[in-house]
């Protein structure tokens, strides 16, 4: 990241999150004494603080069609997991977009209890390249809210065992 603009953060436009403003300060800094940093604009998860909450990364489904590339999905309902029902907490979905050859992760979106704090595991994979099936042959903890992520990655293959087949 080099500029000649001593703009950061959301007075340059675009993505407007005051995670990212941090991120590009400190790839300024680092760029300024002499680094080569840069930033994963593929990669920037978002939360919104609503009841339920909505974390996201990466692109969406129309996003993906707009693009013209071949996909799968994985989605996962909350309703599904014994932490959900003990914390009272039944709505919500885990929806992750892979790529349909490499099964790299494209995108996941979260609606429910937690959700801003569960995106960042798919962040992790996105910005690793893992993919799918790396989290889906991740062990998971149980109950936790964060197996469904795992349930939604083994649904990108139709293997999640908590729900109906496609």
């Amino acid at each position: 990241m080099e500029t000649r603009e001593v703009q950061i953060g959301n007075v340059t436009g675009g993505i407007m999150l005051a995670h990212l403003a941090s991120k590009e300060g400190m790839v300024a800094v680092e760029n300024a004494m002499g680094g080569s940093a840069e930033v994963n604009y593929d990669v920037i998860p978002a939360a919104i603080f609503t009841s339920p909450e909505i974390g996201s990364v990466g692109i969406r489904e129309k996003q993906a069609v707009e693009k013209g590339l071949k996909y799968k999905v994985g989605r996962f309902q909350f309703r599904g997991l014994g932490k959900s029902h003990a914390m009272g907490e039944i709505a919500g979905l885990f929806k992750i977009i892979a790529d349909e050859e490499t099964d790299k992760i494209l995108g996941a979106h979260i609606i429910g209890a937690h959700a801003s704090d569960m995106i960042h595991e798919v962040a992790v994979a996105m910005e690793k390249g893992l993919t799918t099936k790396d989290i889906a042959h991740t062990i998971h903890a149980h109950p936790t809210l964060a197996e469904g992520v795992m349930e939604a990655a083994e649904d990108v293959h139709d293997m999640a065992i908590h729900c109906p087949k496609k």
